[in-house]
């Protein structure tokens, strides 16, 4: 009898680019159409964060051409810090590998969004990226390289020094994608851009025939966002134990000072008398439970100060206010802005603007434009918490219904956005989110209420003046007529005296 040879099985390991190569529609690749919106959407983050960073006003060229039916070719040019010549290849070839693993608020967070556009153009229109950067100090430098997937580093393919006028970068790739399907939501993410960034100016050329403008619509430019160490609720043991390879040896009490934001010796005499550890015991002499105590107790201690919000950046009333009303046409508008709080030890700002306008369809809800740390959330709205919180609350209740067209800006800040994937399109549902929300959309309909109420008061006023000076002109007309006084008294002086002794009662 002839016995079967067992299979062998074979174990191996792939790289982060390999893992994106089969799987990219987790980072939003996943077809023709929607590729050459997170195309533009990671181009455009990194170039609005890099202008920021350099506190200057954001000016982003965008320019898409049509090469072949399905071929397009998209250019992004900004006026950022620029990238340092050395870090372009790693920067552009090698997925997970950025500028983005800081404790601050930032637009872009794996690392991954502009490579997986240059792998997708690699795969799928079998070109290779063009950068043109220049940095401070700098004239300018040229690359053209591809991704070696099966290592996760970048193929330089050329290298040359070009001038460039001025600092920044532009990046240039050829793209397989359907630009017909999906250029009103590109142009509908630009305009939204336009009013979370409202100090940036953006343009969008199609084909050389066509040239979009939006923006700037304010001159406030925001604070450059300060780095933070974690806050302690958010270490999780891998974090703890990361740290203490880090730091070396080190007496508890320090490491505790030295590694955590607004943690000092009385709050950290506190916290370990409150665990019951030795403030001498050196690190080194931890065991892993004691690792796991620490952690969980960090986590869970309730008298460590709120999070620092210097990491965050929201929009504001003034420059979102001005946003909003150079994109729509705003006939009323009321802003709020919750304290900061935070997530697991991350911190979070929600802030929102309801907005009444006929440009927004008549419901029973208002319309709901989601924003994540400035970037505006066009997909998979129907999976987020803040759509979740929306309809937790009665409209009704705040005047809000089929017959109001008004619509929600919400804009959540954080140096960790929990997206539900790669592809950044929905937050996930974190209940302190989700209360903050709320009390946010409670407040803003307070506001709308109330505006709405003291503008159907002004509306009856206005109605009220007009027929009591109509009145008063027919009382002064007979009354001069019977009295055979030439000429008609004016009455005006007496109507807003006695409007203005109503509203002092």
């Amino acid at each position: 009898m002839n016995q079967k040879t067992p299979l062998e099985t074979t174990f191996g390991s792939i790289s982060p680019a390999e893992f994106f190569y089969r799987n990219r529609q987790m980072a939003g690749f996943g077809n023709s159409s929607q590729a050459v919106y997170s195309t533009i959407r990671e181009l455009v983050e990194n170039s609005l964060d890099s202008c920021e960073d350099a506190e200057r006003y954001p000016d982003v060229h965008i320019r898409i051409s049509c090469e072949e039916s399905d071929i397009l070719s998209v250019r992004v040019a900004d006026n950022g810090t620029g990238v340092p010549a050395e870090y372009v290849p790693e920067a552009f070839g090698k997925i997970l590998f950025g500028s983005k693993y800081h404790e601050r608020q930032r637009r872009g967070t794996f690392g991954l969004g502009v490579t997986m556009a240059v792998l997708y153009g690699q795969i799928t229109a079998n070109s290779p990226v063009l950068i043109h950067t220049r940095s401070r100090n700098t004239s300018g430098t040229e690359y053209t390289l591809f991704i070696d997937v099966e290592s996760n580093e970048p193929l330089i393919e050329a290298t040359n020094l070009q001038e460039r006028e001025y600092e920044g970068t532009t990046i240039t790739l050829r793209i397989q994608g359907d630009l017909k399907r999906v250029q009103e939501r590109i142009v509908e993410y630009l305009r939204l851009t336009a009013v979370s960034t409202p100090h940036s100016k953006i343009s969008l050329d199609i084909d050389g025939s066509e040239t979009i403008e939006f923006g700037r619509w304010s001159n406030e430019i925001p604070p450059l966002v300060l780095s933070s160490k974690p806050h302690p609720r958010a270490a999780d043991l891998e974090l703890l134990r990361r740290f203490m390879q880090r730091v070396g040896n080190k007496r508890l009490q320090d490491f505790l000072i030295d590694s955590f934001q607004k943690v000092g010796v009385k709050t950290s005499t506190r916290f370990l008398r409150f665990i019951s550890f030795d403030p001498n015991q050196e690190t080194n002499t931890l065991t892993r439970d004691d690792l796991s105590r620490i952690s969980e107790a960090l986590r869970k201690y309730d008298d460590f100060e709120s999070p620092d919000p210097r990491s965050l950046s929201p929009i504001g009333k003034s420059p979102i206010i001005d946003g909003l009303n150079s994109t729509f046409n705003v006939s009323n508008i009321h802003y709020s802005i919750r304290p900061p709080s935070e997530w697991q030890g991350n911190p979070f700002i929600v802030e929102g603007a309801i907005v009444l306008s006929d440009d927004f369809a008549r419901s029973e809800i208002p319309t709901l434009y989601r924003f994540a740390n400035r970037v505006p959330l066009l997909y998979d709205s129907s999976e987020d918490v803040m759509t979740k919180a929306l309809k937790r609350i009665n409209w009704k209740r705040y005047t809000i219904g089929a017959s109001s067209p008004a619509a929600l800006f919400v804009h959540l800040c954080s140096t960790r956005i929990p997206y539900k994937a790669a592809g950044k399109q929905s937050i996930g549902t974190i209940s302190e989110i989700e209360n903050e929300l709320l009390y946010l959309f409670k407040e803003l309909g307070r506001r709308f209420n109330k505006g709405l109420r003291k503008e159907q008061r002004s509306v009856r006023e206005s109605k009220k003046m007009r027929e009591f000076a109509r009145t008063f002109r027919n009382l002064v007309k007979f009354s001069a007529d019977l009295a055979d006084f030439e000429g008609i008294p004016k009455t005006s002086h007496l109507i807003q005296q006695l409007f203005e002794v109503a509203s002092d009662e």
